[in-house]
């Protein structure tokens, strides 16, 4: 028993509207593409931003412990007869400024590492946006090019539907618009 497919599609009205379709859609996808991956460079460069915040923090956080310990055995010199009292004063004083200056550079690496962390926090929704887009694109692609197959006008419009959503999406995130479907970021990632 020999099935012939047919390989011509009677109605060249979806044909083309399949092909058009298609068309938008994938350089859509392709200049959607390249907004991803520069957002996903962002991302990258943003981890390390805050890592090397947070670095700085722990530095600063180290040399303030250790200006404290080396003001408490100033002081404890200070009870030792015989020592200068003036001498242990100004080392007091230069080391009481140690300490407030790492006090002030904990806080100042604190909230850049915080606002880093805001603006990775940020990126990486973005990127869900792009992704969930692209997913939602394929689909749309793939209904749309399955309109021909079964000569249905009713899947075309779905995928038009579906690819719309997408790129109302994709466009969301290029303007980085808010938009952010949670529920749809879970069930796919």
């Amino acid at each position: 028993m020999e099935i012939e497919a047919a390989t011509e599609s009677k109605n060249k009205t979806l044909n083309n509207s399949v092909a058009i379709t298609i068309v938008i859609l994938s350089v859509f996808m392709a200049l959607m593409g390249i907004k991803s991956g520069n957002n996903a460079q962002a991302i990258e460069q943003t981890k390390a931003d805050v890592v090397n915040k947070w670095n700085q923090y722990q530095a600063a956080r180290l040399k303030h412990d250790l200006s404290e310990h080396t003001l408490d055995t100033t002081r404890l010199i200070a009870t030792i007869p015989g020592v200068p009292k003036e001498a242990v004063e100004e080392e007091v004083k230069k080391t009481t400024a140690s300490v407030e200056k790492y006090q002030e550079r904990e806080k100042r690496y604190s909230g850049e590492a915080k606002e880093l962390q805001a603006k990775l926090d940020e990126a990486n929704k973005r990127d869900d946006q792009f992704d969930v887009a692209e997913a939602i694109l394929s689909i749309s692609i793939a209904v749309s090019a399955v309109a021909i197959l079964a000569e249905a006008w009713w899947l075309l419009a779905t995928g038009w539907l579906i690819g719309g959503s997408g790129m109302f999406l994709g466009v969301s995130a290029i303007l980085r618009w808010s938009i952010y479907p949670e529920w749809l970021v879970n069930l796919l990632t």
